[in-house]
């Protein structure tokens, strides 16, 4: 599909920065770090966690956006640096759907609500292994951090949500 133009006066402006999407990742960790959540995509591929990584390093705080996305029995983490606000080119950004809504989520959902978290990128040689686990990225602090649900992807303010969302099952 086409990339959707921005519409001004009836006209329209320019092109919507695009973002790869990376997923591939076993699942998210829920840890704390300073009295804060953090949430972290566990992946098992160093040169995957790696490349992300690289992008993480370059994001600004500012302009990062951390969703995650509810649905009946399962919910959706979405990161990214917005390069509608950056004005760079076409970012990375992680997307991992399918995760299932169980009690640590329900209690790490509590955490999120009451104090933003922070985002950071880990591996796993072993995912069995709590000792394999190694961080490969610097601690975001993004932005903006929200959980809305899945019907909420319809507004325009969540392109990128919803932009993600519609590759999902393919990352």
């Amino acid at each position: 599909p086409t990339n959707p133009r921005l519409i001004f006066a009836g006209r329209p402006t320019h092109k919507m920065p695009d973002i790869t999407w990376t997923g591939g990742f076993y699942r998210i960790a829920w840890a704390h770090e300073a009295g804060r959540l953090v949430v972290s995509p566990i992946f098992e591929d160093i040169r995957v966690a790696t490349r992300l990584s690289r992008h993480v390093e370059s994001w600004n705080d500012r302009f990062v956006r951390l969703t995650v996305i509810e649905g009946d029995t399962e919910y959706a983490v979405c990161c990214y640096q917005d390069p509608m606000v950056t004005g760079e080119g076409p970012g990375m950004g992680v997307y991992k759907p399918g995760l299932p809504r169980i009690a640590g989520y329900d209690q790490a959902k509590l955490l999120f609500l009451e104090r933003p978290p922070l985002f950071q990128v880990a591996f796993a040689s072993d995912y069995a292994r709590m000792d394999t686990y190694e961080q490969v990225s610097r601690l975001v602090s993004p932005a903006r951090c929200r959980i809305i649900s899945q019907h909420d992807l319809r507004r325009q303010e969540y392109y990128y949500e919803r932009s993600a969302s519609a590759k999902g099952r393919n990352l």
